[in-house]
C-alpha cells in the first residue's frame, strides 16, 4: 500500500497531459514564423511521445500488475486499455506533418477533450487500485522506466514542462524527490530555460498554478 503523496509523479504527468494539448491547440493556428512553427512541432512531438510511452507502460505493466493483485479489476483495466486504442487515431492525426500545423489545431482541441475525459476515468478507476496494491518498490521501478523514456538529454525540458503544469504540492514533491544536485540544476538552469522556451512557444509567461516557482 502506498500514499497519495507517493503517487505525485504519476499525477503530475497527468496534469501535464491535461494541460499541454490545450495550449498547443490555441497556439498552432497562428505560428509567427517558420522558427516558431518548428518549435511548436517539436513540443507537440515531445508531448505525444510521452503520452504514448505513458500508455504503453500502463498497458504492458501497470494494468497487469493491478489485475494480478486484484483480479476483479480486469474489466475496468480493459476499458482503460480500450480508451488508449481509441486515442491512437487522434494522436496519429496530431503528429501527421503532411497536414499543415494550423489545420491540426482542431485535432489538438479534440485530443485535449478526449485525453481529459480518459484521465478522469483513469483516476476514478485505477488510482484507488494503485493506492491499495502498489508498493514503494513498484514505484521505484516505474520511475526508472519513466527516466529511460525521458532520455538524459531531454530531462531539463521535460521537467520544465511538468513544472509548468503543476500545483504547489506537485512541484514540492517532485523537487523533494530529486537528488540535491539535480534540484539545484532545476532551480538555477532548467526552470529558467523552460520559462524562456514557454515564452517562445506561447508568447507569454508561464501561467503558474503554484507559488513555489514564482519569481
Amino acid at each position: 500500500m502506498i500514499t497519495q503523496e507517493q503517487l505525485s509523479g504519476f499525477m503530475l504527468m497527468h496534469a501535464a497531459f491535461r494541460t499541454e494539448f490545450g495550449r498547443l491547440a490555441e497556439a498552432c493556428p497562428r505560428p509567427r514564423d517558420a522558427e516558431h512553427m518548428d518549435l511548436l512541432e517539436e513540443q507537440l512531438a515531445l508531448v505525444l511521445e510521452m503520452l504514448h510511452a505513458h500508455h504503453r507502460h500502463e498497458d504492458e505493466t501497470l494494468w497487469r500488475r493491478l489485475t494480478g493483485r486484484e483480479p476483479a479489476a480486469h474489466e475496468a483495466m480493459a476499458e482503460l486499455e480500450a480508451e488508449h486504442l481509441a486515442l491512437d487515431p487522434l494522436m496519429r492525426a496530431a503528429s501527421d506533418r503532411t497536414t499543415p500545423l494550423p489545420e491540426r489545431a482542431v485535432v489538438l482541441a479534440r485530443l485535449h477533450e478526449v485525453v481529459n475525459d480518459h484521465l478522469d476515468h483513469e483516476e476514478q478507476a485505477a488510482v484507488p487500485l494503485m493506492l491499495r496494491h502498489l508498493t514503494p518498490e513498484d514505484l521505484e521501478s516505474d520511475k526508472r522506466t519513466a527516466m529511460n523514456d525521458f532520455g538524459r538529454r531531454r530531462v531539463p525540458v521535460i521537467f520544465g514542462w511538468l513544472a509548468s503544469c503543476a500545483n504547489d504540492e506537485q512541484v514540492a514533491a517532485t523537487l523533494a524527490d530529486l537528488p540535491p544536485v539535480a534540484r539545484l540544476m532545476f532551480r538555477l538552469f532548467w526552470w529558467p530555460a523552460y520559462r524562456r522556451r514557454f515564452a517562445a512557444l506561447y508568447g507569454a509567461g508561464v501561467p503558474l498554478a503554484n507559488s513555489v516557482l514564482a519569481g
